[in-house]
């Protein structure tokens, strides 16, 4: 056999080792992708939630560990959340305090319940509380804008 032919040989199969470790590896990264959650991006439009909003208008006391955001997306991906939990831990990444009008960019994971609490005097002297829970996607990595 020629020499010439043996090469070809050597070179179509790193060729296709090259693909198959290609597909492995984007494969890979997109199951990353997912396992670390999401990314949005908006600008910032209500402070609480409006979810939360809601409930405090109708009387409900909200016990929130942070903050709550709704932004107006831009950019983000189609069916990506619009309200959104911040835990007192998170800082942004900007040092800038979230503000309604900031841009905001930052990947989100799991859930965070939300516990809001109606307490209702009845007229016979007893006390009725009612118990709501308010399901917000958890922010774990963020930047806002300079305003």
């Amino acid at each position: 056999m020629p020499r010439c032919y043996n090469i070809k040989v050597k070179k179509s199969i790193i060729f296709i080792l090259l693909i198959a470790f290609l597909v492995f590896v984007s494969a890979k990264m997109v199951f990353a992708y997912s396992f670390f959650g999401g990314v949005f991006g908006g600008r910032i439009i209500s402070m609480p939630a409006l979810e939360i909003a809601e409930m405090e208008a109708t009387g409900y006391i909200c016990t929130v560990p942070g903050i709550t955001i709704s932004i107006f997306p831009i950019g983000s991906p189609p069916g990506t959340p619009t309200s959104y939990f911040i835990p007192s831990y998170i800082t942004s990444k900007t040092r800038t305090t979230p503000a309604i009008g900031q841009l905001i960019l930052g990947r989100y994971s799991g859930q965070t319940m939300v516990t809001c609490t109606l307490t209702l005097w009845l007229p016979s002297h007893r006390r009725s509380t009612t118990i709501t829970t308010v399901s917000l996607d958890t922010i774990n990595l963020f930047g806002t804008s300079r305003r």
